[in-house]
């Protein structure tokens, strides 16, 4: 694959040559060296900065489109409102990434994008059994089979390349975000799982084939036994070397990029001078808006979130070309001294890039006091990237748990109950049952796994009562327990996209507060006329819609969304003052999902979004 770079910053370049070694890469520094490149060599990808030299981002995307260029196009920019993701959507760009970003994020990105680009074949054949990219239809003997989103990306991925071997890695580098740390159990399970569903759909035969210490793949067919010898081995990269691989290339990029930080710092410096001496002209502002620019795009990769953060308030100020003002200039004057304070001190990239690494590995707090098992469990957990905490006790549990910030609160929680000979009223038993119930009303509240040593219905009912979200009967192995765990984990709404179109604008100022304990991506609009251009941009998990609103009402939007086969599954809540039973009606009869009435207390809101998103996981 070939890919072309066009960014006017070298250390940005540099870092991508270091990390996307998968790829043959050309870079260049201006827009109209993008388009000399791009309009003269073959391009399976093309990845664009929005502020370039001699001629933008955008216009060069517009360009590339106008003259009928169909490659991907993947713009970077530091901008990130809504209309600006738009009107780069509108010029052409297939996807849109913000600076500061992960690295792994953007090579994701970039597979994803590929993927979408080689889908040449129409249809994908393995004797009767027949997957259609442009449905996403799976039929056998003309017979569908209903598989789940990932279930449908494994069987595509063996069917489209059916002359190789994947490792698990390979997998997860095909099927996944390269920041989500997801287990090997996890792929196996979709793996038994997609086997169970082709069998049930009466295959004579399982058609992926597990090659013991290499991968899987997809069995040649009978008259196909010649292709056997194309099947090659592949090597596994292992989690801890390809982080500290990234680590690595990250370091080599900062000592290389040092001096061109000083440069752009000495040009702010100069541009700060010349505010303070009343004349700083157009040219030397733009030069310094642009360094102010590169460094809060820059510094954010190398995981400086602070400094970046102050940067871009330096592009803002310099942004505007009225006169400077004497409380303007001690503002600029303050967060530039504040942005050499921080250099000072964020001096090493690593720990800061290795921090960003491990902040997404979830936490499972265990409350057992059988040792052998947990130390069983812990190993086995850690393996698969999730970090743990044993206490024996309730007690200590909640004595570990009175040390903690609400950030720092496990993601799970697993609990041993013993239930042979207890009474209703032992001491121990009534604290576990407690401590469930204590989890289940924190805001959001924590899923509680009990394993119990019977499995009697009433016993079921007293968790139940108490908040317990799943029971396990003993005995179990650790490697059970663990996969459970994933299980639970991968159903948390944590991260997911939220959009909400409503003409209240207090409303939809109050949100992100009264949501953020949850933890979704919020996307608010009170304008339903750019409705579909927002939709489009944010692809939400779940869409919440005002019915009386300007120009066009809920109801009207739901109908014709309901009308795009894309986005037939979407849930959509209604929110409305009304409550009589013909409202209701219409809103059920025009395609959605709930129907929620004003006031609404956030946790309440929360609680049908997590519903629906889990929901919409299982259709």
């Amino acid at each position: 694959m070939r890919l072309l770079i066009v960014d006017d910053e070298e250390i940005l370049i540099d870092l991508l040559q270091r990390t996307l070694k998968n790829y043959a890469l050309d870079a260049v520094t201006d827009g109209e060296q993008g388009w000399i490149y791009g309009s003269t060599y073959p391009y399976d990808l093309i990845i664009l900065d929005w502020s370039l030299p001699k001629l933008d981002g955008l216009s060069l995307c517009q360009r590339f489109r106008n003259h009928g260029y169909r490659m991907p196009i993947l713009l970077l920019t530091v901008r990130n409102s809504s209309p600006e993701k738009i009107q780069a959507l509108d010029a052409g760009a297939d996807d849109y990434l913000c600076k500061p970003f992960d690295v792994e994020e953007l090579a994701a990105r970039i597979r994803a994008l590929l993927r979408r680009s080689n889908s040449r074949s129409p249809l994908l054949s393995w004797g009767d059994l027949q997957l259609n990219p442009s449905n996403c239809q799976v039929l056998y003997q003309g017979h569908s089979i209903l598989l789940t989103a990932k279930e449908y990306q494994l069987l595509e991925l063996f069917m489209r390349h059916s002359q190789e071997v994947f490792g698990i890695e390979d997998i997860l580098e095909s099927l996944w975000p390269s920041v989500e740390y997801i287990s090997e159990a996890t792929v196996r399970s979709h793996l038994r799982n997609l086997r169970k569903k082709l069998k049930l759909a009466g295959l004579p035969e399982d058609p992926i084939k597990t090659l013991r210490g290499r991968g899987y793949g997809l069995k040649p067919l009978p008259q196909d036994n010649k292709l056997e010898k194309n099947f090659l081995p592949t090597q596994p990269e292992d989690k801890a070397d390809k982080e500290a691989r990234h680590l690595a290339a990250l370091s080599a990029a900062w000592n290389k990029y040092r001096n061109k930080c000083h440069q752009q710092l000495t040009t702010l410096e100069e541009a700060l001078e010349g505010l303070k001496t009343g004349y700083l002209s157009p040219n030397k502002r733009e030069e310094a808006r642009l360094s102010a620019h590169n460094l809060a795009g820059t510094l954010g990769i190398f995981g400086f979130d602070e400094c970046s953060q102050l940067a871009r308030e330096l592009e803002q100020l310099l942004q505007k070309t009225v006169q400077e003002k004497k409380g303007k200039l001690l503002r600029f004057e303050t967060i530039f001294n504040d942005l050499l304070v921080q250099l000072a001190i964020e001096d090493n990239p690593s720990n800061k890039i290795s921090g960003r690494l491990t902040k997404h590995c979830p936490l499972l707090l265990v409350i057992d006091d059988d040792r052998n098992f947990t130390e069983l469990l812990s190993e086995k957990a850690l393996s698969e990237g999730i970090q743990i905490v044993v206490v024996p006790t309730p007690e200590l549990a909640r004595t570990w748990l009175e040390g903690l910030q609400d950030r720092l609160l496990p993601n799970v929680v697993l609990l041993r109950l013993s239930l042979v000979g207890a009474k209703t009223n032992d001491k121990d038993l009534e604290e576990r049952l407690s401590l469930i119930a204590e989890f289940n009303l924190l805001v959001p509240s924590i899923p509680v796994i009990i394993i119990a040593d019977r499995d009697h219905f009433r016993d079921r009912l007293l968790v139940a009562r108490h908040g317990g979200a799943f029971y396990l009967k003993q005995p179990l192995l650790p490697a059970q327990v663990v996969a459970f765990c994933q299980q639970v984990l991968e159903g948390s709404s944590w991260g997911k996209k939220v959009m909400i179109v409503d003409d209240n604008v207090e409303f939809l100022r109050s949100l992100p507060d009264i949501l953020e304990p949850w933890g979704f991506k919020l996307t608010t609009l009170d304008d339903p006329r750019q409705f579909w251009d927002v939709l489009q941009a944010v692809k939400p998990d779940l869409l919440i819609l005002d019915i009386e609103m300007p120009h066009w009402s809920g109801i009207e939007l739901c109908q014709v969304l309901r009308g795009y086969p894309c986005w037939s599954r979407l849930p959509v809540l209604c929110l409305s003052i009304h409550t009589d039973v013909e409202v209701r009606d219409e809103v059920f009869n025009s395609g959605f999902d709930e129907f929620i009435s004003k006031p609404i207390l956030g946790k309440q809101l929360a609680d049908r979004i997590t519903y629906h998103i889990a929901g919409s996981k299982h259709q």
